[in-house]
């Protein structure tokens, strides 16, 4: 058996051990109440904060044409790409994919994108049951894109659907994390093989098969635009013999999975004529990442490295701006980059980071006491 050599795969001493990975909660009756006003805010903060750097970036690119969002609703990345494209208003129509529970902040902003696109008379529409590769929902994307005479599309993937957990036959994995208690430390358990497959299908298989289901249904794709992390390429991070291993948390175990296909894809598109991005993205604080393990605090205590360095940290609205800029440029302007990093701002604070995270502990003596850090 190979000796563990790596500080994350063994409990840090002196820290409560949590088995699984953060649940899923159900909001209260007045969060439930709260949403539309909620969702009507957060769409007029994303695009205030847009409108103030739209001309760092040219959104020209967009006019005349026909764009398809999957998995654009709510304060992530797609709510971010969908605010600037109904804010500019320049495409000829704009379609988005989700699968939101009515009962969501995800599905009020859709109702939210869904009236600001009727005031305005842009060309949109919102289906909420899913994408999927046959059947009925995708019988509702192809005679809505064929009713707004969309030929061809451009398609952009920012679907966060994968769980955390560990692959058969692999060591533990630990996580340190902060909740209302204080400091404590996840243990990664063991996924069963469904939901290893879920893991690789949603965001990754069926992000990638999509295009060609377009395609073959007469639906031209001029671009194919997903999102990924850096996390996703630390593979040493995933091989117990490192010292390294499990420094990227759930994404030295399992949230990796769909990333190999979308970077599969791409690499076998370049040079192609296809225009295909695999863009990288800083951590988001988006809703799906209090649900990974560690999610918030690997955020704060970048945000911290990141004010000892100075570094002015890019948040979701202005990723979003930055993400359509490239795509324009890729197919305007002859961009050929198939991996642009909107995260170089602070990439290099990496090795910092895993030396932080490891030493992080409660000891309100310590130089690393974890409030010292976020």
């Amino acid at each position: 058996m190979t000796e563990l050599t790596s500080p994350f795969a063994k409990p840090y001493p002196g820290l409560p051990v949590r088995e699984g990975a953060p649940p899923l909660s159900r909001p209260t009756k007045e969060e439930i109440e709260a949403f539309p006003a909620e969702a009507q805010q957060l769409l007029d903060q994303t695009w205030a904060d847009q409108a103030a750097l739209l001309d760092q970036f040219n959104l020209d690119w967009l006019e005349g044409r026909h764009v398809l969002l999957a998995g654009a609703t709510g304060p992530g990345l797609g709510g971010a790409l969908a605010t600037a494209i109904l804010g500019v208003g320049k495409v000829a129509s704009l379609t988005l994919l989700s699968r939101d529970l009515k009962k969501s902040l995800n599905f009020e902003t859709g109702k939210v994108m869904e009236a600001q696109a009727e005031k305005t008379g842009l060309r949109f529409r919102w289906l909420n049951d899913g994408m999927a590769l046959e059947g009925k929902p995708l019988e509702n994307l192809l005679a809505t894109l064929k009713e707004n005479g969309a030929e061809r599309v451009v398609y952009f993937n920012t679907v966060a659907a994968a769980l955390s957990g560990l692959q058969p036959e692999m060591p533990p994995v630990f996580v340190k994390d902060v909740d209302d208690e204080g400091l404590f430390q996840w243990q990664l358990t063991p996924l069963d093989e469904k939901a290893i497959e879920i893991t690789k299908f949603v965001m990754g298989e069926m992000a990638v098969r999509f295009p060609q289901v377009l395609e073959d249904n007469g639906i031209g794709v001029e671009a194919s635009v997903f999102a990924d992390w850096r996390g996703s390429l630390d593979k040493i991070g995933r091989d117990p013999r490192q010292r390294e291993y499990g420094r990227q948390g759930a994404y030295s175990t399992s949230l990796y999975l769909p990333k190999e296909s979308l970077q599969a894809y791409t690499r076998e598109h370049y040079g192609s004529g296809k225009v295909v991005m695999d863009i990288f993205y800083p951590i988001m604080r988006t809703r799906a990442l209090p649900l990974i393990p560690g999610g918030m605090t690997m955020a704060n205590i970048t945000d911290t490295l990141m004010a000892k360095e100075g570094i002015r940290p890019v948040r979701v609205p202005e990723l979003g701006l930055g993400a359509l800029d490239r795509v324009g440029k890729a197919l305007a302007e002859g961009y050929d980059n198939p991996f642009p990093r909107l995260d170089s701002h602070d990439t290099h604070l990496d090795e910092w980071f895993y030396e932080v995270v490891a030493r992080l502990n409660n000891d309100e003596d310590s130089d690393f006491y974890y409030k010292r850090w976020m």
